[in-house]
């Protein structure tokens, strides 16, 4: 990826609506039916929190803010 701003608020765009799509499905799925593993019994809201942190970490890496 070339380093267009364009290029890389675009890039941004999408891994949000990645993560935020992520989070839509883990806090509609089921617990699993096997042994949890570390961070398996985090909340949605847990979860949510984690994936808000990482984006602001990738927006502020890519220079972008809220």
């Amino acid at each position: 990826m070339a380093d267009d701003p364009e290029n890389l608020d675009a890039a941004a765009d999408r891994l949000e609506a990645a993560l935020e799509r992520i989070a839509h499905l883990a806090a509609a799925r089921p617990a699993p039916a096997h042994a949890p593993v570390a961070d398996s019994d985090l909340s949605a809201a847990e979860i949510a929190e984690r994936l808000d942190s990482l984006i602001g970490r990738l927006k502020a890496a890519l220079g972008k803010s809220d």
